[in-house]
Parts: C-alpha cells; sequence; structure tokens
C-alpha cells in the first residue's frame, strides 16, 4: 500500500535525483534552469517576464504539492527550494532587462 509521501510527484522527483545523481537543492537548481531556459528559447528574449513567472509558478505548484504530501508546511526548507529554482533565472533576467547580457 502507498504512504502518503509515496506520490507519483515524489516518485518522480525522486527518480530524477537517483538519475542524475544530483540532491534535493541541486536539484531544484537544474530543473529552474531548464525550465528558464526553455522558455527564453520560446520567447526569444531573456529579458521576457513571461519564462520567469513560469519558473516561479512551477515552483509554487512543486511547493503545494510537497506541502499536500507532507501535511503541513515546511517553512525553511520551501524558503530554500525557491530560492534555488528562481536565483539564477532572476539572475539573468534581471542583467537581460539591464542590458548587461543577451
Amino acid at each position: 500500500m502507498a504512504t502518503s509521501r509515496d506520490t507519483l510527484h515524489n516518485r518522480a522527483k525522486v527518480w530524477m535525483a537517483n538519475t542524475l545523481r544530483l540532491d534535493h537543492a541541486t536539484l531544484h537548481v537544474h530543473v529552474g534552469m531548464v525550465i528558464w531556459v526553455v522558455c527564453v528559447l520560446i520567447a526569444g528574449d531573456m529579458g521576457a517576464w513571461w519564462p520567469l513567472a513560469a519558473v516561479t509558478a512551477a515552483e509554487l505548484f512543486n511547493e503545494v504539492l510537497d506541502r499536500l504530501r507532507e501535511g503541513s508546511w515546511r517553512v525553511p526548507d520551501t524558503i530554500a527550494d525557491i530560492v534555488n529554482s528562481v536565483f539564477w533565472p532572476l539572475v539573468l533576467f534581471t542583467l537581460a532587462r539591464a542590458g548587461l547580457v543577451g
């Protein structure tokens, strides 16, 4: 019988971490960047707002699924996950908006 932690979402995250040999934090960094890069390629502009919004929305959705699985918010973990997922896309977006890259 499946436990409360045995969800498709969690199994997919564990599979990705194990397959890519990444720890939890590094997985967030890479997935956030992959989402952002794919969206930037579609948008054709590193300074477009919606790729950053897509990363943020995906990460917030991930955190909601984690909260539902865990039964409560784990605030320090949630904050770290959001920062790890959004930090580099935000930096690159900001640099593009400032005209320093892309």
